[in-house]
């Protein structure tokens, strides 16, 4: 724990010397050169309630960080500093999410008593929930020692399981492009009737949810950048796949084999069984990311700090990578240790005891 303390102060006075004041704002410098420097004071967002509501943790975590990775190709983090989202308010969250109609001309959802064919079958649910959810980053840039918004970034969350009499029925990809674009477009008009917004660049990404009981979060199909000219969506391919399956072996085979190698060999590390479940995140068919958990019933301090040991060398062994590979150990549900090996690979344990 002290040696915990310690590297938290040590962040502290870190960070509180590379501040920067702007105005009223105070930046933070990032970490790393490729991370976004931060803009406080913090202000929660109006809508975080209604994410909370409606979004599991895996999904809310996904969408955002996923969100601002892809958002520095048009915004920079050498150009840009990251906030909260604080466009849409409450009141445009809930036209936006409600049903298309006379009176809300800018409602995501389809019209009341209308029928939407999912795109298997000639199935057609009546008064369906597409549009679950939007959330939004902001961007700001430094003129004459003031911060103003420069950017936004906006997620619209899809749900792709949709609820019938029947039970719930998929929606195909293509179908959820089509709709999702259009809806896409409609949003970067709405934002654009508002106050000050008429010429801001705006990024716009379509997010698909997993049904709620699903073990992986879901993934982003299609993205576009607009600005007062205009823009586009084009697609996307990313996915999330669990390790071991047939999923991973049939999309990585070499990676399915050592992380196999990897499992065979932690598992018979103590007498008792150690679970081993991996978690990676695909782009293009490339590993984007790995997520690892082990989880034990610990005994003793020893075979703690000996397990992160044995971990960290075999880690090694899943070599010609260029993503981070992350490992949580876990005695039942408590967090001990965590480590990140990064993509030059750079080594840092954290014992959280």
């Amino acid at each position: 724990m002290k040696k915990l303390i310690i590297l938290w102060i040590i962040l502290l006075l870190s960070a509180c010397s590379s501040n920067q004041e702007t105005g009223e704002n105070t930046i933070i410098q990032a970490n790393d050169e490729d991370e976004y420097s931060i803009i406080l004071p913090f202000v929660a967002s109006d809508i975080r309630q209604y994410h909370g509501t409606y979004l599991g943790r895996a999904d809310f975590l996904e969408i955002g960080s996923r969100l601002e990775d892809k958002s520095k190709e048009y915004f920079s983090v050498d150009d840009y500093y990251l906030s909260e989202g604080h466009v849409i308010s409450n009141s445009d969250l809930t036209k936006l999410v409600r049903r298309e109609s006379t009176e809300n001309p800018y409602g995501l959802n389809p019209p009341s008593g209308s029928e939407f064919l999912v795109g298997t079958s000639d199935i057609a649910v009546l008064d369906a929930v597409v549009v679950a959810d939007i959330m939004e980053i902001d961007f700001y840039q430094q003129s004459g020692g003031n911060v103003s918004l420069a950017g936004l970034s906006f997620a619209i969350v899809l749900n792709q399981s949709l609820n019938t009499p029947d039970g719930l029925v998929t929606v195909s990809d293509q179908v959820l492009y089509d709709y999702g674009s259009n809806m896409g477009r409609k949003l970067d008009r709405y934002i654009r009737s508002l106050s000050d917004m008429e010429d801001m660049p705006i990024y716009i990404a379509l997010y698909v949810t997993n049904p709620t009981d699903a073990v992986l979060p879901g993934r982003y199909i299609a993205d576009g950048y607009f600005t007062a000219r205009g823009g586009q969506f084009s697609p996307n391919n990313e996915q999330w796949v669990l390790f071991p399956s047939a999923q991973a072996t049939t999309l990585d085979a070499a990676l399915a084999d050592k992380f196999n190698n990897f499992k065979s060999s932690i598992t018979t590390f103590i007498p008792e069984s150690i679970g081993v479940i991996g978690e990676a995140r695909y782009v293009d068919n490339q590993t984007n990311f790995l997520r690892i958990t082990l989880t034990l019933q610990a005994k003793t301090y020893s075979e703690i700090r000996a397990l992160t040991q044995y971990t960290t060398e075999l880690l090694q062994d899943i070599d010609q990578r260029d993503y981070p590979i992350v490992v949580r150990i876990n005695s039942i549900s408590e967090t001990l240790v965590l480590i990140e090996l990064s993509e030059d690979n750079k080594l840092d344990i954290i014992y959280t005891y």
